[in-house]
C-alpha cells in the first residue's frame, strides 16, 4: 500500500512525517503508583484515599464509599502528584483516567500517576492514552491470570505518536475535546 504524501509508516501505524513516536518515559518526569498497603482511615479525614475505580472520563470520582485519611497519614504516604499529573487505573479495569487538578487525594495501589514534562500537553496525552494503539500496548503488557495488572515498566515503554510542538498538541487536544462535547450533547437529544 502506498502512503499518502506527508505521512510515514511507524511501529504504531501511519503518522504525519513531522511527528515522532516516543516512549512514555521520554515525555514524563516520573511514573509511579500509589500506596501498596492500607492507610489508617479517619472518618473525618480531609484527604480521600482513591484507587483506579475512582477514575472515570478524566475525572476523580469521590463516592459515599470512598474512605478518607487525616493530614498526618496523607503526609506519611503522599506521592509527588501535581498539576501536570494524569492518574490511571492499573489493576482490574485498566486505563481509566483522571486529570489531577489539586484534589486532596492519597493514591492507592491500583492507581498510577504520570507526571508530564512541561513541553507535553496534558490534554493531548489524555486523549492519546485512550487510542486503540496505546490500549493495545497496555493489554499486551498485562500480567496476572485472574485480574489484569499493568506494570509501571509497561507504561514507561508504551509508544506514543506525538506532534513536534506543544502548540500543535494543544490544538489537536482542543479539537478532540470539542468533538467529545458535541457527541455528548447529541447523545442527550
Amino acid at each position: 500500500m502506498e502512503l499518502k504524501q506527508g505521512y510515514k509508516q511507524t511501529e504504531v501505524g501511519v503518522i504525519p512525517e513531522d511527528w515522532s513516536v516516543i516512549s512514555m518515559d521520554t515525555i514524563t518526569t516520573h511514573i509511579g503508583d500509589g500506596l501498596n498497603g492500607t492507610p489508617v482511615y479517619s472518618p473525618n479525614g480531609e484527604y480521600f484515599f482513591i484507587n483506579g475505580n475512582n477514575l472515570n472520563d478524566g475525572k476523580i470520582v469521590i463516592t459515599i464509599d470512598t474512605k478518607s485519611v487525616d493530614r498526618s497519614e496523607f503526609i506519611k504516604h503522599q506521592k509527588p502528584i501535581n498539576e501536570r499529573s494524569i492518574l490511571m487505573s492499573i489493576n482490574g479495569t485498566v486505563g481509566n483516567l483522571g486529570l489531577f487538578d489539586g484534589e486532596q487525594v492519597l493514591l492507592g495501589k491500583s492507581a498510577a500517576y504520570l507526571n508530564l514534562k512541561p513541553n507535553t500537553s496534558k490534554q493531548f496525552l489524555y486523549h492519546s492514552l485512550q487510542t486503540k494503539i496505546v490500549k493495545q500496548q497496555f493489554f499486551d503488557g498485562l500480567t496476572g491470570s485472574t485480574i489484569g495488572n499493568l506494570g509501571l515498566a509497561t507504561i514507561r515503554q508504551t509508544q506514543i505518536p506525538i506532534p513536534p510542538t506543544k502548540v500543535e498538541q494543544e490544538a489537536i487536544a482542543e479539537a478532540l475535546s470539542d468533538a467529545d462535547a458535541l457527541i455528548e450533547s447529541l447523545a442527550g437529544i
